[in-house]
């Protein structure tokens, strides 16, 4: 069975081929590293650090976005792990004839590149996309000033279905336009959107875990539904492991404050004990309360320990 990594291994490598703009080398086409992103960003173009690095945003804008990412609560490493980095274009177009910075791409080259970004949305159907820059935004929203955009979330439909799109201006020095007044308090209010959409994935991401690990019932007989019994202390232990579980998972993922990692480790271990007793009831016609205040039990116990663990 070819998985959604399969085709993303293969499309990168069809992509990592090509020469349709004819640049000689070592120009390039740059590939981002993630292979299970639920969030897609897209630039304008590699620089040209990144010829050598082989890597997005290796340059000095990359710096600049990764310290802007961090607000997020997503390190450098972290965000090339869960973040797809696309571009309009995926190799370096040239220095700017000014001597300044990179050449834009021209309408030429951002149509003969489409085809590349099509592919991607079609194969991640990313839950968030992030473009980057005017010639990105302009990709998903059209034209329109950064300022009446960025700061705000926007649901787009395109080939790969619908999105979320979070715009950034370009982190590029050759910019002014985020020293204007205002501008980056708007930064700074799409950063905090970026991080809640991450910290929501995450969590999801860590639900479908805790389920997957959530305790099943091994035949059809149910046994009596007593307050006390073996069936019971494995649900408290179960629980509390998925809460513990979750809460290390969504941990090592994000920077969350210790209430918000409580908070959605809940979250997980509440949907796994619901999901359990759904799944008993459409399969033995039985919904066990008590399974579930045994649940809740093992969900606390954690929670207290965790809320006691150092930093």
């Amino acid at each position: 069975m070819v998985t959604q990594t399969d085709e993303l291994e293969q499309h990168l490598a069809r992509l990592g081929a090509c020469r349709r703009c004819g640049h000689a080398e070592p120009i390039m086409p740059i590939l981002s590293r993630a292979r299970r992103a639920k969030v897609m960003l897209v630039g304008q173009a590699p620089g040209k650090v990144e010829i050598s690095s082989q890597k997005p945003f290796a340059g000095r804008a990359g710096k600049t976005l990764f310290r802007w990412l961090a607000e997020a609560g997503l390190s450098e490493d972290e965000a090339r792990e869960r973040i797809y980095i696309a571009a309009m274009t995926r190799c370096f177009p040239g220095p700017h004839p000014s001597g300044r910075g990179d050449r834009v791409p021209t309408r030429a080259e951002i149509e003969r590149c489409g085809s590349w970004l099509d592919d991607e949305l079609m194969l991640i159907k990313p839950a968030v996309i992030i473009p980057v820059g005017k010639l990105a935004i302009g990709r998903f929203l059209g034209e329109a000033p950064l300022a009446d955009v960025v700061g705000k979330e926007h649901v787009v439909e395109h080939c790969g279905g619908s999105s979320t799109v979070i715009p950034l201006p370009h982190p590029s020095g050759a910019s002014s336009w985020i020293h204007a007044p205002g501008h980056r308090d708007l930064v700074s209010r799409a950063l905090g959107l970026i991080g809640k959409r991450m910290r929501r994935l995450a969590v999801a991401a860590a639900i479908g875990i805790a389920l997957m690990a959530g305790p099943r019932v091994a035949s059809a007989q149910i046994p009596a539904d007593h307050w006390i019994g073996a069936d019971k202390v494995k649900h408290f232990f179960t629980t509390a492991l998925i809460q513990s579980l979750t809460y290390s998972v969504i941990q090592v993922t994000t920077q969350a404050p210790r209430s918000s990692l409580l908070f959605s480790a809940s979250v997980a271990s509440a949907a796994a004990g619901i999901g359990k007793e759904m799944y008993d009831r459409r399969s033995y016609g039985h919904f066990s309360v008590r399974d579930l205040a045994w649940d809740a039990a093992g969900a606390g116990t954690a929670s207290l320990m965790l809320a006691h663990t150092r930093e």
